[in-house]
Parts: C-alpha cells; sequence; structure tokens
C-alpha cells in the first residue's frame, strides 16, 4: 500500500484526504496546529468553548467537510514540517516531531497575510487582518477596544462584521482604492463575478450592516502611516486625516506558503498582485517533482472555494497516480469557475498602486531590525534579493524571509519578477526549531 502524506489540515487537505478515501487510500495527514481546519475555520482548542462558533451559511460547507474529514482521517497535530526531500523510494518529510517517508506527498500549506511596511507598523495594536480574525474565531476575543481596518482587500468588510458580533467597537473600515475601482473591475467582467455571487452576496450584506450601524466605510483613503509612542494610537491617511484607533488591522492581500516546495526544488511563478511565489503544477495538481503534488493557496491564492477544489482534485490525482481509474470533470469545472473569480477578485482589490511609501527608518525585516535605509545602503554590494540578504541579514531571522521578500522585491524594482530575481534562496529548515528535535532526528 503507497503511503501518502498531506501536509496541511485546512480545506485543501481535507478535500484531498477525502478523495482518497473515496478510493480506498489512507493518508495521514500533518499540521502545525492542534486541531484541523486552517485559517478559514481556526477551531478553538478542546479545551476552550466558544459559544455559536462560526455561525452562518457561509461556513457551513466547510464545517460539514470539516466533520467528515475528522470522522475518517489521520490527523497528526503540532507537527511543524521542516523539509521534504525526493529520495529512491518517494519523499522523506522531516518534521519537528521526526522524519516520515512516504511515496506521494501533498503540500496544501495555505497563504499568509502579505506583511506591509508603512511608518509605525511595529507598534503594539498594529496586525494583519488575518491574526484579527484568529483572535476572534478561535476564542472569541476582540484584541482592542477600538479597531480600525485599512487596505484594499473585500476581506475587511467581513472581518469588521466579526469584530462587531463579538461585541467589538469599529471605528472605520478604509479602502485604499476608489469605490469605482473596485466596482468597474466587477462590472468589467460579469459572468466572472455571476460565479462567485455568494461571497460579492455576504460582502454586500456585510457593508450594508456596518453602514447601517453607523460605521464609516471610506474609499479613496491610502493609509500613510500609523502614529503612537509605545502602541498604535491611530491611522494617519494620505489626506492627513487621523482616525483613532488602538489597534489596527491590515489587508492589502495574501500570499501563497510556498517555502517548501520551493525549498525542495519545485518550480514556482510569481503569484497575484500581492507578490510571492505560487508553485507550479499540472492539470492533476502535481509539480514539476513527479510524486509532489500542491493543493489550495499554495499554487495560488483563490479562496476557500477552489482550495477545496484543487485538494480534491490533488487527491484523484494521486490516485491515480498509484494507479486508480478516476473521473475528476466536475471537480475540474467547479476549480475553473473558482479560479476565474479568484482573478476577478485580485483585479478588484490589486494593492500596488495604493501600498504606503515607507520612510528611511521603517524595518523592512522585522524579525533583523533592518530599515530601508539599511537595504538602500546595502545595494551598492549588490541589488539582487540573495546580494541585499548577505550584507544586511534582510530575511535571515525566524520567518526566514517569508515577510519581508514580497517587500523587498517591491520596494527594489522587481515586484513581477520581470528582470528574473527569483528571491531568496529558500532553505531547511521551513519553520524554527530547536537544536535538540534536530538532534533527535540524527539519532
Amino acid at each position: 500500500m503507497a503511503e501518502v502524506v498531506i501536509i496541511g489540515g485546512g480545506p485543501a487537505g481535507q478535500s484531498a484526504a477525502l478523495a482518497l478515501a473515496d478510493h480506498g487510500i489512507g493518508c495521514t495527514v500533518l499540521d502545525e496546529q492542534q486541531r484541523p481546519g486552517g485559517q478559514i475555520l481556526r477551531q478553538p482548542p478542546r479545551a476552550f468553548h466558544v459559544p455559536r462558533w462560526l455561525p452562518g451559511r457561509s461556513y457551513a460547507a466547510l464545517k460539514a467537510r470539516l466533520a467528515a474529514f475528522e470522522a475518517l482521517a489521520v490527523f497528526k497535530a503540532g507537527q511543524s514540517v521542516l523539509g521534504v526531500r525526493a529520495v529512491d523510494s518517494g519523499f522523506e518529510v522531516l518534521t519537528s516531531d521526526g522524519t516520515r517517508t512516504a511515496s506521494h506527498v501533498l503540500i496544501a500549506g495555505g497563504c499568509m497575510d502579505l506583511a506591509v511596511p508603512l511608518p509605525g507598523w511595529t507598534l503594539p495594536g498594529v496586525m494583519a487582518a488575518g491574526g484579527l480574525q484568529a483572535f476572534i474565531k478561535a476564542q472569541g476575543l476582540v484584541p482592542g477596544k477600538r479597531i480600525l481596518l485599512a487596505g484594499t482587500h473585500p476581506l475587511m468588510l467581513l472581518v469588521a462584521e466579526q469584530v462587531r458580533a463579538a461585541g467589538g467597537t469599529v471605528a472605520a473600515v478604509a479602502f485604499a482604492q476608489p469605490r469605482a475601482a473596485m466596482v468597474g473591475a466587477l462590472a468589467a467582467h460579469p459572468l466572472a463575478a455571476a460565479t462567485g455571487l455568494s461571497t460579492l452576496a455576504q460582502a454586500g450584506a456585510a457593508y450594508a450592516r456596518l453602514v447601517a450601524a453607523g460605521i464609516p466605510i471610506r474609499f479613496a483613503s491610502p493609509l500613510a502611516a500609523i502614529d503612537g509612542q509605545r502602541r498604535g494610537e491611530a491611522a494617519r491617511f494620505a489626506d492627513g486625516q487621523r482616525i483613532a484607533a488602538d489597534t489596527i488591522g491590515l489587508c492589502y492581500g495574501f500570499i501563497p506558503q510556498s517555502d517548501l516546495p520551493r525549498a525542495a526544488g519545485a518550480a514556482v511563478r510569481p503569484a497575484g498582485p500581492a507578490g510571492g511565489w505560487a508553485t507550479v503544477h499540472d492539470d492533476w495538481q502535481q509539480s514539476s517533482l513527479p510524486g509532489l503534488f500542491i493543493a489550495g493557496e499554495t499554487g495560488g491564492v483563490a479562496g476557500a472555494v477552489a482550495a477545496m477544489a484543487s485538494g480534491s482534485l490533488a487527491g484523484l490525482g494521486i490516485a491515480r497516480a498509484i494507479g486508480h481509474m478516476v473521473n475528476a470533470d466536475k471537480t475540474r469545472a467547479a476549480l475553473a469557475r473558482a479560479r476565474r473569480f479568484a482573478a476577478l477578485l485580485d483585479a478588484a482589490a490589486d494593492p500596488r498602486p495604493w501600498f504606503p511609501a515607507p520612510n528611511a527608518e521603517t524595518l523592512i525585516c522585522r524579525c533583523e531590525d533592518v530599515s530601508l535605509a539599511a537595504l538602500e545602503a546595502a545595494r551598492a554590494h549588490g541589488s539582487s534579493a540573495n546580494a541585499l540578504k548577505l550584507v544586511s541579514r534582510c530575511g535571515m531571522g525566524l520567518c526566514q524571509g517569508r515577510n519581508c521578500e514580497p517587500s523587498v522585491l517591491r520596494l527594489f524594482g522587481d515586484a513581477d519578477r520581470k528582470g528574473g530575481d527569483p528571491g531568496f534562496t529558500a532553505r531547511f529548515p521551513a519553520r524554527p526549531v530547536g537544536i535538540a528535535e534536530l538532534l533527535r532526528q540524527r539519532q
């Protein structure tokens, strides 16, 4: 029996496990979280009880899939995957708990919020919108008294509504782009918009409820800086206006978690307008490395519906590679529809014209305290991402460049990778790990 390992217990990984189970193929699912669900579900710890956890129709299908997955899958919690390497028998998956061998591996690592450096962004109280959601979904906790959301992505409307539902106060939702730019992007492709009517309806309903509650929703309001002394105290916009808030959530888009396939040697391509790298795959979700499959946001950020469809397709692809007869026509059609809508959303939320401008003192690499001025000075020794890394230590910290790499490529003229800069070289380990854990793997 072939051993299949799935990395990631979110919607994509769950869907792949269910597709494999339909063909009598077992698998082991690894995740660094304690419970499956990914960022979109963020299950509370087992010892917690969150009343009315993620109510509403928008989460119903995801929660139903989660329940089916938990009933049949072998889920290994709290295991950070440090690397994947090809061997004669297939692959070795190196984790914080040891090494596993597999004939086929699926990486469904999800995505992460794009980090956006601007003056004041390292102050306490400034976080990504996904961080806000994690507090609310997993613990029912609102991390602040007065919350402001700023950026370009429509997800801000849903996060603001979740803040309100959890008892928090929303100071404002501020979109950098004009309203006409967002509406125009949707209106230009009505057929693609029609494929995501339920998502648009959710955003529209959230917008209406926020307006009815008297919460300001601003358009054409690019964020310039976060003001404050010991913590964030106000958001300052390009027109000079300030809005007081002790928590500011930034939401300019999302980038794929592709460090594992990159380090394994799989081919990648520039991702969407937010930046980052998407893993290249064929029409069965197989990467450039035979036996290594990709699903969900690791192959390009497209949302939960696309993640589930690509996970199902990857599961079918693995079953086919093992020798089973499969039919993927309906799955492919669902994935194509979801990706068309995702491309439309990318156009509506495109952050590139609206990024705040960092000043000389702004930290670009938070892990190693590397400022924009230090990176500018380092350019005398080379302008590639790796050259800047060697001279300045930008990208050498705990996150291994996941946060700062898109900013480095954007700020130094290769945001679209047209010049061929491959970014930082992805290295083992993909996640921070203690020396003792590494030594244990050698024993």
